[in-house]
């Protein structure tokens, strides 16, 4: 996240280049992990309270995302950051090396693996949906900036 603070003045002095894009984080990501059969004893309002807390935090922090860094990388830009995209080479090799990593880890650690393959099958089902929907949106906007 970029979020910009009181130092954000300095940041383009003691950092003047930011590369993009984010490929470790694609956007904001909110976990709470509960041990479940603590979670199983816990009277089901509560467990429902919980949930929606989590919901909301989660909402709240995608919306200050979108928010807060638009204004953010502007401060940074005005004050002389350089924007540098990562080369196609560094993408690849970071993917591959981060692929090889989770193949490892995937081999040592069942409930990873299990994990893994739920959020890997998850993402492969949602790509062409979110390269007709969410790719074309965004893109058409961009080509036609919004007049106020």
């Amino acid at each position: 996240m970029l979020f910009l603070n009181r130092q954000a003045c300095a940041r383009n002095k003691i950092a003047p280049h930011y590369y993009y894009p984010g490929w470790w984080e694609g956007g904001p990501m909110n976990l709470m992990m509960v041990n479940l059969d603590k979670w199983n004893s816990l009277p089901k309002n509560y467990q429902a309270i919980l949930y929606q807390a989590g919901q909301t935090a989660s909402n709240w922090v995608m919306a200050k995302y979108d928010q807060a860094n638009p204004p953010a990388l502007k401060k940074l830009l005005a004050g002389g950051t350089k924007l540098h995209a990562f080369s196609p080479e560094i993408m690849q090799a970071s993917y591959k090396a981060a692929m090889e990593l989770y193949g490892e880890i995937s081999n040592e650690n069942a409930n990873f693996k299990k994990v893994y393959k739920s959020l890997t099958d998850f993402a492969n089902d949602s790509y062409q949906w979110y390269q007709v929907a969410e790719m074309g949106f965004d893109s058409f906007m961009v080509r036609n900036r919004l007049m106020g």
